[in-house]
Parts: C-alpha cells; structure tokens; sequence
C-alpha cells in the first residue's frame, strides 16, 4: 500500500523531476484543499464583546462631552464670556454624546444576528 506521504519514488519516475518540484505541487494541492480563511468582521459584529462595546460607547459619549466643553472654553477665552459659551457647548456636546451612543448600540444590535423567536437567553420557562 503506497503512502500519499512517501518522499521516495520508484526508480525512474523521478527522472527529469526534482524534489523541490514535487515538494511544490504538493503544497499547492495541500492549499487548494484548505478552506480559505474568513478575514475578521468589523466592530459591531457578532465576535464583538460586551467590554468591547462598553467602551466604544463610553468613549463616544465621553469624547463629544470633552469637544463640546472645550470647544466652549475655546471661544470664551476668546470672547471673553465666560462660562456662558462652555456651558452651552458643554450641553450640546452632552446631546451629541447621546445622539451617537444610540446611533452607535442600533449599528451593533443590527449587525448582530438572531433568528426571530430565540430567545437571547435560554429560559426553561417559555415552554
């Protein structure tokens, strides 16, 4: 019984075949064979964590808070109304901050996939 695996060949079936040439045939039958690899989904999708959804949305909502309040001290030192500017700034920037925790959990939820009646956690009381 020949072994796919044997590196010896019978006399005269390596003539004019070199064993690198061998060798690279069977690597490129190896990798026709594999199944191609899927490149990792992009953030929002099912592999996502829940740490790392945690602080993509806190980071959001943190950072329009930080522009609006500095953009606000910006134009006060500027204008010389303080706080009136960074006040005002520092609510928009918390509206914002809202606005893109809500739009950014819909984006996760939506590229989450789960078949409609599965519950999203077992429970043995829906029967």
């Amino acid at each position: 019984m020949a072994n796919p695996r044997d590196t010896k060949h019978p006399a005269g079936e390596s003539e004019g075949r070199s064993p690198t040439s061998d060798l690279a045939a069977r690597i490129a039958r190896a990798q026709g064979e594999r199944p191609k690899a899927k490149p990792p989904s992009d953030i929002g999708g099912a592999t996502v964590s829940g740490a790392n959804r945690a602080f993509r949305l806190a980071s959001e909502f943190v950072a329009a808070i930080i522009v609006g309040a500095g953009l606000g001290y910006g134009i006060d030192l500027l204008a010389g109304t303080r706080p009136w500017a960074m006040v005002i700034l520092l609510l928009l920037g918390f509206g914002a901050g809202v606005l893109n925790v809500v739009r950014a959990s819909a984006e996760m939820n939506a590229a989450t996939q789960v078949l409609p009646g599965t519950p999203a956690v077992p429970d043995d009381d829906d029967e």
